[in-house]
């Protein structure tokens, strides 16, 4: 999805007040107010960030009702703050924003009276909301908004990623970005009623899934009414995927039987044991035929006759004849 592009203050006015007129006749037109101090002012905004607006109130009231004071909430442990929280989402990180918040003012004032905040200018009282810990920009520009009285657009997560969704803001902003983008169209006396109607569209159950798939395609400011009107249809429901049919391998041929090579001496070096040179099939030489009336020549066939077996007599061996007498001199 690509950025929104530039648009005129006077066209984010006029899509801002459709807007909010579309968004008044599913939640109303009353926008509920708070007169809390200071300090409770900001717990309550710990506990609205990313909450409706109802459950938020009833967390904070349940929190003060379960403890003596502030100042047992302060030394409370995160976990047991959590329970209290428990109804509204992330609790725990409430839990521990609450209690530094706390610590912060005690630390700071020995006391829970923070009514100086009301004193200050808008850049003295962003640099003392700046030196708490834990504090979030939504908690921050909440208490600006609500104590001071400033030209701020409060967000949190939740009202950011449905006002992208939407396309009222550029999909890359973040929430600075798109409280300055949304504030050029919107009046300060307007800022109230539009972060309300916005809160109880993104935290709406019914819508919540929907803003979480964004289109691929860019969204302006132009595009924000029809959004919103293809938001209360019902979802469209994805093409199912076709099944995957898995292909059966077709049976190879059976392989013909290898004819056995005869190994050769290179082919069988490196194994155990020498090499023995394998014999070629030899017929035995013939006997040589005498013909009739001849003698054989003892010297051809003593290199043809083959090796006399132990125990057997060579054949054509001559006898020896009788010695002749040695003459006497």
């Amino acid at each position: 999805m690509g950025t929104t592009r530039a648009t005129k203050a006077a066209d984010k006015s006029q899509v801002c007040r459709k807007f909010v007129s579309a968004l008044q006749k599913l939640y109303g037109k009353s926008v509920p107010k708070i007169e809390l101090p200071v300090v409770e002012t900001m717990l309550f905004a710990a506990c609205l960030e990313d909450n409706p607006w109802v459950p938020a109130e009833a967390g904070l009231k349940t929190l003060l009702g379960s403890f003596f004071d502030l100042n047992e909430v302060r030394v409370s442990s995160v976990n047991e703050l959590e329970l209290v929280l428990t109804p509204l989402n992330q609790a725990d990180w409430k839990g521990l924003r609450i209690r530094s918040i706390l610590r912060f003012i005690f630390e700071t004032t020995y006391s829970y009276d923070f009514e100086k905040l009301r004193r200050q200018t808008l850049e003295q009282a962003v640099k003392t909301l700046k030196k708490m810990p834990d504090v979030t920009p939504f908690i921050r520009d909440f208490v600006l908004h609500e104590i001071l009285g400033s030209h701020i657009v409060v967000l949190d997560t939740s009202m950011l990623t449905a006002a992208k969704w939407l396309g009222l803001v550029p999909e890359t902003s973040d929430l600075h970005e798109g409280s300055e983008y949304l504030k050029g169209g919107l009046k300060k006396s307007e800022v109230s009623e539009f972060c309300y109607l916005l809160r109880c569209l993104s935290t709406d159950p019914k819508f919540i899934p929907r803003f979480v798939d964004h289109a691929d395609s860019e969204q302006t400011m132009a595009d924000v009414m029809a959004r919103f009107a293809e938001l209360q249809l019902p979802p469209k429901k994805k093409p199912a995927k076709p099944p995957v049919v898995k292909e059966v391998p077709k049976e190879a041929p059976k392989p013909s039987k290898p004819e056995v090579q005869k190994k050769t001496p290179a082919a069988t070096a490196g194994k155990a044991g020498p090499v023995q040179p394998v014999a070629k099939n030899k017929l035995p030489p013939a006997k040589a035929v005498s013909k009739p009336g001849k003698k054989p020549d003892d010297s051809k066939t003593s290199a043809k006759t083959p090796v006399a077996k132990a125990g057997r007599k060579p054949a054509n061996t001559k006898k020896p004849g009788p010695s002749k007498p040695v003459k006497k001199k």
